[in-house]
Formats: C-alpha cells, sequence, structure tokens
C-alpha cells in the first residue's frame, strides 16, 4: 500500500503531502521524532515493528512532509473489523461502561480505529516542530473511518496541545501512568537520598528477599530462558484474566528479540536455579521500560519478590547504565507509588465518538473515571493529584 494525500495544511494554509504505508516502509527517521521516554518508547517506529501483526488490525503509517519533502510527522493507524481484543484498548470498556471486550454492548463502539499506539498503554505524537501535521493526518483517518476513531493513552502536555488542536472532540480521562525518577547519584549513594521510611523498607524487602534464598539477575532473552519467561507471563495473564498463553509470549518474544536483539532483557527472580519471577525489559534512550511481570504465584509472596523484580533491581541497573526513569506503566498503583513512583493522569480523545454520543456522556465518564482512579490511588495518592481527580469529579472536564 502506498497512497498519496493532499491535505489542507493548518500551519500558514500550507499543504502537507501524506503517504499511507505499511510499518515496515515507513522512515527509519521516525525514530528521532519521539522522546527519550516510556511514551515515546510506545509511539516510536522500533517498537511498532517489533509488534507488527500482534494487535488484530489492519496496520498502516500516514507520513506527512512539508513542501520542501521535509518529514513533518508519523500516524500509526490500527483499523479492526470488530474491536480490540484487549479490554484496556478497546473503547467500550474504557468509555462505554462494558466490563468485557465479549460483551455485545461493545458492538455499539465497532468498527474501532485506534490513531497513535495500540500496545503499550502510550501515545506520543511522533512530529517535527508543531502538531500541524499530525492533526492533518489525523483527520485524514477520521474522514474516511467508519466506527469509532480514538487517539490512546496521552499524557502531560500532548494532551493540552492536542485538545487546543480539536477543542470540540471529547477527552477522556483512562487510567493514571507511573514512573520512578532515578536520581544522578552512585548506586552506593542511592539509599541515602530516599526519606527513612522508604529507605528502611528499601531495606527490609531486600533482607527478605535474601531470607528466602532468592536470587535476581540481569539475563538477556534467549532460547535458553524464553520458555520460563513465557510461561510466568501465562501464570499472570491468568490472574488477571486477560489474554495470552505460553505459545504466543514466546513468538512474541522472539520477534521483539528480532528487533532490538540484547536491548531486549530480563530480571529473573531465581530460588534453587527455578524461575519464578520475571520482568523483561528494555532500554530507550534514558529511560529504563519496565515491560512485562509473570510470577509464580504458588512460590512467590512471602519474600518481596514482586518489589524487588518491579523496582528495586531496575532501578540499581538504572543507577548503573546512567539511565534518568524507570517506566513502569499503568496499573498497580499503590505499590509503585510507595516505592518512589510518580503517577500522571492518562487521557484518550475521542475523534470520532460512536452515534449518539454527547457532551453529557463526556462529563459522566470522566467523573466516574476520576473517583474510580481516587479510590484506587488510595493513601498513595499525591495531594495534587487529589485535587486534579475532585476537579475532575465537579466538572466531568479535563484542566
Amino acid at each position: 500500500m502506498n497512497t498519496h494525500i493532499m491535505a489542507g495544511g493548518l500551519d500558514t494554509g500550507g499543504l502537507f503531502d501524506i503517504t499511507e504505508c505499511g510499518l515496515a516502509e515507513s522512515p527509519v527517521e521516525w525514530d528521532h521524532l519521539v522522546p527519550a521516554t516510556g511514551i515515546g518508547f510506545y509511539s516510536s517506529r522500533s517498537w511498532n515493528l517489533a509488534m507488527l501483526g500482534q494487535n488484530g488490525a489492519r496496520e498502516s503509517v500516514l507520513i506527512a512532509r512539508d513542501r520542501r519533502g521535509a518529514l513533518r510527522a508519523v500516524v500509526p493507524v490500527f483499523r479492526y473489523d470488530g474491536g480490540p481484543g484487549n479490554s484496556h484498548l478497546h473503547p467500550g470498556t474504557l468509555f462505554g461502561g462494558v466490563d468485557s471486550v465479549s460483551d455485545p454492548a461493545v458492538r455499539r463502539w465497532e468498527p474501532v480505529t485506534v490513531v497513535g499506539s495500540a500496545s503499550g498503554y502510550g501515545t506520543a505524537p511522533a512530529v517535527s516542530g508543531d502538531l500541524a501535521a499530525w492533526t492533518a493526518a489525523s483527520d485524514r483517518v477520521t474522514a474516511t473511518a467508519t466506527g469509532t476513531v480514538f487517539i490512546p493513552h496521552l499524557t502531560g502536555s500532548d494532551v493540552a496541545r492536542l485538545r487546543a488542536e480539536w477543542p470540540s472532540r471529547p477527552a477522556l480521562l483512562t487510567s493514571v501512568r507511573v514512573s520512578v525518577p532515578v536520581p544522578a547519584v552512585p548506586e552506593a549513594d542511592y539509599e541515602n537520598t530516599l526519606r527513612k521510611r522508604d529507605r528502611d523498607r528499601v531495606r527490609w524487602e531486600r533482607r527478605l528477599l535474601s531470607r528466602g534464598g532468592r536470587v535476581i539477575t540481569v539475563e538477556p532473552i534467549t532460547e535458553a530462558n524464553i520458555e520460563e519467561i513465557a510461561g510466568l507471563q501465562e501464570k499472570t495473564q491468568r490472574r488477571h484474566n486477560t489474554y495470552g498463553d505460553t505459545r504466543q509470549f514466546v513468538e512474541r518474544y522472539r520477534q521483539i528479540r528480532s528487533v532490538f536483539g540484547d536491548a531486549l532483557f530480563a530480571f529473573i527472580c531465581r530460588h534453587e536455579g527455578r524461575a519464578i519471577g520475571s520482568l523483561s525489559c528494555i532500554e530507550h534512550g534514558t529511560t529504563l521500560i519496565g515491560r512485562s511481570a509473570g510470577l509464580d504465584y504458588d512460590r512467590t509472596g512471602r519474600y518481596a519478590e514482586y518489589f524487588n523484580l518491579m523496582i528495586h533491581e531496575p532501578l540499581r541497573y538504572c543507577l548503573r547504565r546512567g539511565l534518568r526513569e524507570l517506566d513502569l506503566g499503568v496499573a498497580g498503583y499503590r505499590q509503585k507509588l510507595l516505592r518512589g513512583g510518580k503517577a500522571v493522569p492518562v487521557w484518550s480523545i475521542l475523534l470520532r465518538p460512536p452515534s449518539g454520543w454527547t457532551r453529557k456522556d463526556t462529563v459522566h465518564h470522566n467523573r466516574a473515571a476520576a473517583q474510580r482512579l481516587r479510590a484506587d490511588l488510595g493513601p498513595t495518592c499525591p495531594p495534587e493529584l487529589a485535587d486534579f481527580f475532585e476537579h475532575i469529579q465537579q466538572t466531568g472536564t479535563a484542566m
């Protein structure tokens, strides 16, 4: 596929040449247009190639260039015949009050077109300069689509900038994303930067791990350990009633490795040589991306395996490597916040809502989402985020 569309530019009335192509034919410069953050990673060319064919959608990319031929924007597009099989990506379960993608009520939202990222729960517009070319390409997708079109999982200034471009499009509170900032100190000095109660918690959990005879190692994901890691991930997916089995995860890891090579690795917790927990990771710029966790729940839980795997050991890795952020994605908020995580709200924008959607629906959803997320964070919710949620509960709109 290689089509050309002339789109009216939004900056000084110029024109963009917008070309639609397959992911494999996209320009390598795409990777230079995204920030060196967790959100940026999930919007990169490399990650999209690593997940090619994994999303159950017809995948393509819109490439926007200016009159001089300079690359201005890259917009990934995922067109589903129905909707995503992942409840964290289907707009019917995210915004429609439906619990499962198997519920017939989600059909109201289908077919679904995702603009941005369809895996990893983070979208950052890949642009050079302002958002004019990115929004022009996205508008073209919306104009030619049927069903629901939306941009999922936006954070920070991206939300405000896109809302300024599309003030009438519904902005919907979606979740909270957590990352751990890493101080620029030697590993040996790290614990001294923590508050006493946090320092005591870290030391206690590390002692527990040792007391249980557990050892965490950093290992490349190879044919020697890929079955172990995939099997642990299946246990976690089943625990949370989500999709995937060992065979599927083995193939996925192989595909990711074909793109990232040794940059894909895992923290593996072993007891007497047996893998009982893992966290797969990838470095992106100055960020360590915590990808997929897996636990053997029959053999873990007493010795702080989860916290050492998810936070303590990855943080020490970041300190040794000079990285500045540990990206931990969504969910599991309280445990991550108790161990140094910082939370930011995540929004999605409906470019084309389902038939019958009104401003009243937007307000109702945002109020309910703010109440739910505030309850999920509980006593770990930072005061400024609590104020943010209170504002949303009162107004039902983005700040």
